[in-house]
């Protein structure tokens, strides 16, 4: 239940606040992403249900019709996928594959969505957000991953 409180809050922060603040909406900081990713290193494959769920929000809101769904499972997966043949954990176990996961989420929403648009975006921008998410997974990771260990 408490999880789910937190997911419903980081969703609306994310479509009121983050994706109204960067333009394009999809290179706003995905903090659904990254809690997302906290449940994972939690509860491991249950949070793949949570991916699914979270992605298909996030299409229903933006114009970005099946886009979400994909990239947040997958990148829930992979990060499951990373995370599963690592032995201990550590701020270093959490945040190395969460971030490569972020930024190869990136990565595919960018060229997807250039592959049918075309847009002016900035790199700076770009990499600000990657940077707000890497920001976000270690306060998540301190704040309350690590009491949870």
């Amino acid at each position: 239940m408490k999880y789910g409180i937190v997911f419903v809050l980081s969703f609306l922060v994310q479509i009121v606040f983050l994706q109204t603040l960067f333009k394009p909406g999809f290179i706003a900081p995905d903090l659904l992403l990254v809690v997302l990713l906290s449940k994972a290193y939690l509860s491991g494959r249950g949070a793949i249900l949570w991916a699914i769920l979270g992605g298909a929000l996030l299409d229903l809101t933006t114009d970005n019709i099946g886009l979400n769904l994909a990239l947040q499972t997958l990148a829930v997966y992979l990060f499951l996928l990373a995370y599963e043949k690592l032995l201990f954990r550590n701020l270093f176990t959490f945040l190395i594959p969460a971030s490569v996961v972020l930024l190869l989420k990136r990565l595919l929403a960018l060229f997807m969505m250039r592959s049918k648009f075309s847009f002016d975006m900035s790199w700076g921008i770009f990499t600000l957000a990657w940077l707000v998410e890497i920001i976000l997974l270690i306060g998540v990771y301190f704040l309350y991953l690590k009491r949870k260990e």
